[in-house]
Order: C-alpha cells, then structure tokens, then sequence
C-alpha cells in the first residue's frame, strides 16, 4: 500500500528594521498592511512575533503549509523578497525551519 504524501510546515522567523517608522502606529500600520498582502498573496499565515512595543523594530513569523518542502519555502521567500521590495524596511535576519 501506497503511504499519503506528507505535509509540511515551512516556518520563517524575519527580523527588520522600519526606516520610516516614527511611532508604534506607524509601525503597526506596516504590519498589518504586509500580514494582510502576505496571507491574500502566497497564502501564509503570519503573525507579530517580536519587539512589539519598539517603533523601529519588527519581528515576523510566517509559516506555509504545503505537500512538498521546495514550494512551502519558496512561498515563504517569496513573502520575505515582496516585504523588501514594497516596504521601507532593512531585513537583517531571516531563520527558516521546515517541520
């Protein structure tokens, strides 16, 4: 008997700097607006998982579900190069976990 493909969980830990950001407000309106893009986007779930009560500093945690490793990664870089591109933010670390 054939064993079911297994799912796997791609989790990426993105640290970064906001270089416009003046205020927690400002910087929770980054946020959202990437967490909403992200999920709609490359389907992630996404949340705020760090300095939270500094206006200059974020942390991430992305994860995507996905029957093989190599599209749940790219996914997840997909995400990270889009935050780039389109934020005025400076990633300084990025930690993948595959699970």
């Amino acid at each position: 008997m054939r064993q079911p493909d297994r799912a796997v969980v791609a989790v990426v830990r993105v640290d970064f700097r906001l270089r416009s950001s003046r205020s927690l407000k400002d910087k929770r309106s980054v946020v959202k607006s990437f967490l909403e893009k992200a999920r709609d986007r490359f389907g992630i779930a996404s949340c705020e998982s760090g300095y939270l009560e500094d206006a200059g500093l974020a942390s991430l945690t992305l994860a995507a579900l996905d029957g093989r490793e190599s599209s749940a990664r790219e996914r997840l870089r997909a995400a990270v190069v889009f935050l780039e591109d389109h934020y005025e933010v400076e990633v300084f670390a990025a930690v993948e976990e595959v699970f």
